[in-house]
């Protein structure tokens, strides 16, 4: 989820007007405290501490796969958005372990556990560091989710790294540009709705998801977007899916507030079969039917 406020875009402004760049942690809200997930789902998991490539110690959650007497599916890797730290959002995917599938799920520095302060660049190195850190337990069939912010963490990870290669890629509600997510934001407030152009130019988009997405031809790409998504429009992903080359797709859910997505138990079951028949990308309406399933 993208959050800003108020007081922040101030402080934005008046760093831009002292002539200072950056702004970028208006785009990263995280919380140190971990709540009490696992108990209220009913999941077990693997406390994992690793490092990024600067060393800044990095913390995750391995939840296995519940199904007993087969190997798993596969590891699904979650990215998460720009709030709170992991044990918030976990509650988006844990349930894939009852499928077959392994969930692993990391906090950026600076949120839960993790040490550090994040930055655009330093949380796609964390990102690398977790697909590494996978690849070094044996995982071969790697699909990462990433939602939000995290969409724009796992394009930057796959666009800058031609070494990592993973089965497939989901982004969930992720915007094009982080300039043009700022402008949008900015937008919708009468305070700074005049000088929403001048202000995102204080915001770099050297790690804008649409600079990456041509160049990932190579995986099978899920775009998946709300029509009501009141925070991160659906042009967003409209604009990466026309940009993306080779095997895509984009599904747009209806009557769904961002980040929800994954909570509807519609949802669930489409990504659920989708997962199922992975490389080969179904229309959201077909994921699940009979003729689909069987091919």
């Amino acid at each position: 989820m993208i959050r800003f406020s108020i007081l922040t875009r101030l402080i934005c402004f008046f760093a831009l007007m002292l002539n200072l760049s950056g702004c970028q942690s208006l785009f990263f809200w995280p919380t140190p405290e971990l709540v009490d997930s696992p108990k209220r789902f009913g999941f077990s998991y693997e406390n994992v501490e690793f490092q990024s490539s600067d060393q800044t110690r990095l913390h995750g959650w391995y939840l296995s796969s519940t199904l007993s007497g087969e190997n798993s599916r596969g590891t699904v890797y979650f990215l998460h958005g720009n709030a709170t730290n992991l044990s918030y959002h976990i509650a988006n995917l844990y349930w894939l372990t009852e499928y077959g599938w392994n969930v692993f799920i990391i906090d950026y520095r600076g949120y839960g556990r993790s040490e550090g302060e994040p930055d655009f660049q330093s949380v796609i190195q964390d990102a690398s560091s977790g697909y590494q850190w996978l690849r070094d337990r044996g995982e071969e069939n790697i699909i990462v989710i990433g939602q939000s912010l995290g969409g724009a963490i796992a394009t930057g990870m796959l666009g800058l790294n031609q070494d990592i290669r993973v089965s497939g890629l989901i982004l969930d509600s992720t915007f094009a540009s982080h300039r043009e997510i700022f402008r949008d934001i900015l937008g919708k407030s009468w305070l700074f709705w005049g000088l929403q152009i001048p202000l995102s130019w204080s915001i770099s988009d050297d790690y804008a998801p649409q600079n990456f997405i041509a160049a990932l031809s190579h995986t099978p790409l899920l775009i998946v977007h709300s029509d009501a998504d009141t925070v991160i429009n659906k042009k967003h992903s409209e604009s990466l899916y026309a940009q993306a080359g080779g095997v895509k797709r984009l599904w747009i859910a209806q009557d769904l507030q961002h980040g929800a997505i994954w909570q509807d138990k519609y949802w669930q079951q489409q990504l659920i079969c989708q997962l199922a028949q992975w490389p080969k990308l179904m229309p959201a309406e077909h994921a699940c039917s009979t003729s689909a399933s069987q091919n």
